[in-house]
């Protein structure tokens, strides 16, 4: 018996056993045994893309309005069937996006699933540590696999959850389709269930109107500031030198100072609360006289002396700020506090938005 044999004949025991159960489910220890027969990563990982795109299309108006989850799908198909870019970078996106997807509950944990499971060669599945046949329901759900929280979505339920067990008939139905998706694959290894279209947005043509959250009363307050900035601690700012101020803002603040000379100035921490502080209500009241034009994510100020300096606020720009602020969760927590008009969110901010957050009217 060859090996395709062998796995045709397991088929169709699972086919029996899906029909038998009374969940309509496909217990982990038949999955993991059929994996194992199939013994490839990729075609493994291509199993669980094909589940993906089976939910895709249920829930494509999400999708739609969701661009990350379409742009990583995308990624996900292009390494898998065209062999482009490299699996650790599937960790990468794993543990940036990791806190942001789960607010997608299952759909979120299948594509951060597929996403480790391509990175560390379908561990989830062909290398469980110290497996004896246990079942999908005695795992944490960090540790499901992409063809489960896809069962999930499928039957709107957890069959081991009376109260919320979802569908038999549909759960029984996705598992047939997957069985048939598998037997597919396994004859074809560049068979899928349905192709996948992906248009990158034209970020370069978007363009912000102006903003007029500064005036006459908010300069006096900036001026406040940097005379207590200069003056709290006046031995470590030197007449003669230039400062930058920088002051970032999320889920955390970041404030720093560097002299013209290179030197990084560091002042005590009740006084940098207190900045920081000051910093967060201006930005607060810069908000309320123009709530749609959004809240800057930062202000870099460039100190000659009490009376000249320059103020850069960035509202728009990701790449002005810096990394540790990048993370898609804060940045969403960012938006859902000072939420924005669509005119006034440039289209990298409006993909990590999606359709997690109301826009306000323009």
């Amino acid at each position: 018996m060859n090996d395709m044999e062998k796995i045709d004949n397991y088929l169709t025991l699972l086919k029996d056993e899906i029909r038998n159960n009374s969940f309509g489910h496909l217990p982990l220890k038949y999955r993991v045994r059929l994996m194992r027969y199939i013994d490839s990563p990729l075609i493994v990982n291509k199993i669980f893309y094909n589940c993906v795109v089976k939910i895709k299309s249920l829930k494509e108006e999400i999708f739609q309005d969701n661009e990350i989850l379409l742009q990583i799908l995308f990624e996900i198909r292009d390494y898998l069937y065209n062999n482009k870019g490299d699996k650790n970078h599937f960790m990468m996106i794993f543990d940036k996006y990791k806190n942001y997807l789960y607010e997608y509950d299952a759909l979120g944990g299948l594509l951060l699933s597929l996403c480790f499971n391509i990175a560390t060669d379908a561990s989830l599945m062909l290398d469980i540590a110290e497996y004896n046949e246990e079942d999908d329901n005695e795992y944490d759900f960090e540790m499901w696999n992409p063809d489960f929280f896809a069962e999930i979505i499928f039957s709107e339920g957890l069959y081991f959850i009376p109260s919320n067990s979802g569908s038999v008939e549909k759960r029984e139905a996705y598992w047939i389709g997957v069985l048939e998706i598998i037997e597919k694959i396994c004859r074809n290894a560049n068979f899928e269930v349905a192709p996948l279209y992906y248009q990158k947005g034209m970020d370069e043509n978007f363009i912000i109107p102006s903003r007029n959250q500064f005036d006459d009363t908010i300069e006096a307050q900036f001026k406040d500031i940097l005379f207590f900035i200069v003056d709290c601690e006046p031995q470590k700012l030197k007449e003669g030198l230039e400062y930058k101020i920088l002051f970032v803002s999320s889920v955390v603040d970041m404030f720093s100072i560097l002299s013209s000379k290179g030197d990084v100035i560091i002042l005590n921490t009740k006084n940098v609360d207190r900045i920081c502080n000051e910093f967060r209500n201006i930005r607060e009241q810069m908000y309320k006289k123009n709530s749609k034009q959004g809240a800057w994510f930062q202000v870099e100020i460039l100190l000659k002396n009490k009376d000249l300096y320059t103020l850069d606020f960035n509202y728009d720009n990701l790449e002005q700020i810096p990394s540790l602020f990048q993370e898609p969760d804060w940045l969403l927590k960012m938006f859902k506090e000072y939420p924005r008009s669509k005119e006034y969110t440039p289209f990298w901010l409006q993909k990590i938005v999606g359709s997690k957050v109301k826009y306000l009217k323009s």
